[in-house]
């Protein structure tokens, strides 16, 4: 532009205006939450603070037999720390969207048949964003967690996909997805089962209290495939609960 040329008023309130209601649209957020800085601050503090915390001596610990396996769902609100005051090298431990074994069966069969633990714990949990998301409709979601999800048209029907949960009480819906799994878990490690190397047991955490004994609360529900509250009690591999115990273990009435 040469100097001294004019600008055309129109033009001029045009690019005011313009650039006016640019400053006024409001301007979607890159993220959620805290910040992955934050985040990556937190991991290397508390590593350096546990590093710090054991003896520089003390020698690497070689890996053991795992007391469990637990296929647990991916929500992380759900931690080993609900089940065991030190997970470290006693829980080896297998996530997927609805704890679903198949999924997950190669991890699985690791740690039943190559690290040999005695027990498969498998355990859904109320309040479930998975259950709640395959019962809402899924169809918008990306093709690999579309496929993750459909299978959970197997453990808990055609017809509930899309339904909402409000045509069946979520804790049913929890309590048949864990049975499934069972079911395929001891159809899998059969012969285990039958010579006492495994015991597979099935399990609610229940975040929200929806049985009654309390947030977070573990309910076992099935063992090796018994599902019957009175049999489940009487089963040997409860041996050493208390009566209090005891009566925690069933599904919701």
């Amino acid at each position: 532009m040469r100097p001294g040329t004019i600008i055309p008023l129109t033009l001029f309130v045009f690019a005011c205006v313009s650039v006016s209601g640019a400053d006024m649209r409001p301007i979607k957020k890159l993220r959620a939450g805290i910040p992955p800085y934050a985040v990556t601050e937190k991991i290397a503090r508390h590593n350096d603070q546990f590093v710090a915390g054991r003896a520089a001596d003390k020698p690497l610990r070689t890996p053991g037999t795992p007391h469990m396996v637990w296929l647990a769902d991916c929500d992380a609100r759900v931690q080993a720390t609900l089940l065991y005051p030190d997970p470290v090298d006693t829980i080896y431990t297998v996530r997927n969207p609805g704890n679903q074994f198949s999924l997950s069966a190669g991890a699985i069969d690791y740690g039943v048949k190559e690290l040999l633990s005695p027990v498969l714990l498998i355990t859904g949990n109320t309040n479930s964003d998975s259950l709640r998301l395959f019962a809402k409709g899924y169809s918008h979601l990306g093709p690999d967690l579309r496929r993750n999800l459909d299978d959970l048209r197997l453990s808990l029907g055609e017809g509930v996909a899309g339904s909402g949960l409000g045509a069946i009480p979520e804790a049913r819906l929890v309590e048949k997805n864990v049975d499934f799994q069972v079911a395929t878990a001891v159809k899998r490690y059969g012969h285990r089962i039958e010579s006492g190397r495994l015991v597979v047991i099935g399990a609610v955490i229940d975040l929200n209290n929806q049985y009654g004994h309390g947030a977070n609360r573990l309910i076992i529900i099935n063992i090796n495939g018994e599902t019957d509250r009175e049999r489940l009690r009487a089963m040997h591999h409860l041996i050493r609960l208390d009566k209090r115990l005891l009566a925690l273990v069933g599904r919701k009435p």
